[in-house]
């Protein structure tokens, strides 16, 4: 008497859930049927806004399972036969190994080209999968055309893909007093500074002097300015009128207070250089190797390491150098409303204060292994401390405050792994070895 073995009924079922699942993706599945040598059949690539199909076909290998090895509830484990190792890995089409969990309906894939390429899994059986990142969704899509496009050759399309994707923007909107003061003054900003020593220990620094008046967000009249200017020369006019004249001076000397105030409220963590015009973490580095900001915004808590010692001195005296989180600032009017233009980048020291004579070679080849996600990090933490709000704890700085910008939502968006080659496994390994920098 013929039988059919729980196996082949497990295996049925997996294709049958996949298949359907993989339909709703809005790609074809075209099983190999009982002639199956080593892939249970083809995803056939198709354009969901016109149906047309090209011949762009994906390899799979479904593997259905009640039992999800060394599950931890994030990632668990799947241990193919070599053999069948060795024929994905020659296929010269690309080659997922598809998992399906019957139990739960969890369906996880993996390019098995991808993965081997990564150095420390060549030699190794065990693939390790994500449940989330590597779940079979609607955002699988555009990843299997991005697995198409590395085996394209010159001259194929691969059939777009509709993926919603938002974009974070590096622009913080500014907000300032709606009034500004100016006042008669015979003395430079030199002069200036010392008369504001006589009142105070730490002067503040947001205001500049241009043809013979002081300007500030300040009252002038303050017994602060008491010797800084002549008190009864103090003038009042709107802030939106002062920059907005036809003196495109003017409109310079704007930007040039609002980049005085930034300056004054960040005064306690961050130091502006002037030649190189950008922004740094202090580097207060003592009795730790480094200096780590922690912070709370609309993506939940975050904590970056913002100055960081690297290397040695070959005296043993200490770090070869200290990176320092920074930023480029710009101010900008974007139809009457202004702008903050936030753009990351690194301050290089020999012991947190001293320049290091090789910063540019650094800078140089930190941004060799810098990638979107880096730079994404680097840009929360900015948008985190620059929109910081006072407390109990915490001063308020009351003359410039920023709010952050919404991403763009876009429909149409673009895989990152679209934009990335098939490299080799020395250049993976030297990109992954870079990769221990960042901390942002």
């Amino acid at each position: 008497m013929k039988k059919l073995h729980p196996n082949q009924l497990l295996g049925e079922e997996g294709l049958h859930l996949f298949a359907s699942r993989v339909l709703n993706v809005g790609i074809a599945f075209h099983p190999t049927g009982p002639l199956d040598a080593g892939v249970d059949g083809f995803l056939e690539l198709r354009d969901r806004e016109t149906g047309e199909v090209r011949a762009q076909y994906i390899a799979a290998q479904l593997k259905t399972t009640d039992h999800l090895a060394e599950d931890n509830g994030e990632t668990f484990v799947f241990r193919p036969d070599q053999r069948d190792l060795d024929y994905w890995k020659n296929a010269n089409v690309p080659t997922i190994l598809v998992v399906i969990h019957r139990k739960s309906g969890l369906i996880c894939w993996k390019s098995i080209q991808s993965y081997f390429q990564v150095p420390e899994h060549k030699h190794s059986r065990k693939i390790v999968f994500n449940r989330q990142g590597d779940a079979l969704t609607d955002e699988s899509a555009p990843r299997f055309a991005a697995l198409v496009s590395e085996f394209a050759r010159p001259g194929m399309i691969v059939p777009s893909v509709r993926s919603a994707e938002h974009l974070e923007t590096n622009l913080l909107r500014a907000s300032f007093p709606f009034r500004i003061n100016l006042a008669t003054t015979e003395l430079n900003m030199a002069d200036v500074r010392k008369a504001l020593l006589l009142r105070d220990e730490f002067p503040p620094n947001d205001w500049i002097i241009h043809d013979g008046r002081i300007v500030s967000f300040r009252d002038l009249e303050d017994p602060l300015f008491e010797r800084a200017c002549e008190q009864g020369s103090v003038d009042v006019i709107e802030t939106e009128e002062w920059f907005n004249s036809d003196d495109e001076v003017t409109k310079l000397l704007f930007v040039q207070l609002l980049n005085r105030c930034l300056g004054e409220r960040t005064r306690e963590r961050l130091v502006y250089d002037r030649f190189k015009k950008y922004f740094f973490f202090k580097g207060k580095l003592k009795k730790r190797d480094k200096v780590v900001y922690t912070f709370v915004d609309r993506h939940g808590g975050g904590r970056r390491s913002v100055v960081t010692e690297h290397g040695k001195r070959a005296d043993g005296g200490g770090p070869s150098y200290v990176r320092h989180a920074a930023f480029y600032p710009q101010f900008m009017d974007i139809d009457g409303d202004w702008y903050l233009s936030v753009d990351p980048t690194y301050h290089f020291t020999r012991d947190g204060f001293l320049e290091y004579e090789y910063a540019a070679e650094r800078l140089t080849t930190i941004k060799m292994f810098e990638t979107n996600s880096n730079v994404r990090g680097h840009l929360r933490l900015w948008r985190a401390l620059l929109t910081e709000q006072g407390d109990m704890l915490r001063y308020e700085y009351p003359y410039l405050s920023f709010e952050a910008v919404d991403p763009l939502a876009h429909e149409f968006g673009v895989p990152d792994e679209l934009w990335g080659s098939r490299e080799d496994s020395e250049t993976i390994k030297a990109r992954k070895a870079g990769q221990i920098e960042f901390d942002l």
